[in-house]
């Protein structure tokens, strides 16, 4: 499909247009990880997930949660709360894969918990890019329990894993 000069959206550093029928990415960033949080965080089917439990979401305008970095702070995707307070689980949504996420990637495997066998941290990153994703991090030997790809499929948001070292409960389409 060929769009014309004047239907594009300007190309802004955290603006980019994905597809000239999709809103810019930090727009659709935030649409993304709503979904997300509201259909993995718990699954809509999932009945051993403690209601206690609170997830809550970070987008451009809403900061919820904080993890405090060597830098500066850090505002994950998605933050799932135990009860007591604790970093249960962390899903970070990504638009593109570069090798310099492998450090925040790292400080999110670091502050989040254990799943059954490594760190709760959920990557989602753009369908395409999942391979390169999971050599950032194995090559930096960063703790996850899920690596997922998304894409936009007929209007809706369609996530599909790409390994799920944890618990084979999590392997599953959304």
């Amino acid at each position: 499909m060929t769009t014309s000069r004047s239907t594009q959206r300007r190309n802004h550093k955290h603006d980019q247009q994905v597809s000239p029928m999709l809103p810019p990415k930090s727009v659709l960033r935030d649409r993304i990880i709503r979904i997300i949080a509201a259909t993995r965080f718990p699954f809509v089917d999932q009945n051993t997930w403690d209601e206690d439990r609170k997830t809550l979401v970070n987008t451009r305008k809403e900061k919820t949660y904080s993890i405090e970095g060597p830098r500066r702070k850090l505002y994950p995707s998605i933050v799932v709360l135990n009860p007591d307070g604790a970093i249960r689980e962390i899903g970070e949504v990504e638009m593109e894969v570069k090798p310099d996420l492998a450090m925040k990637w790292r400080l999110l495997s670091e502050k989040t918990g254990m799943g059954e066998k490594y760190k709760k941290l959920f990557i989602y990153v753009p369908a395409g890019e999942g391979e390169n994703a999971r050599r950032i991090l194995e090559e930096n030997e960063i703790e996850y329990a899920g690596l997922r790809e998304w894409s936009i499929e007929e209007g809706a948001l369609i996530t599909r894993p790409v390994v799920t070292p944890d618990m084979d409960y999590d392997h599953r389409v959304s």
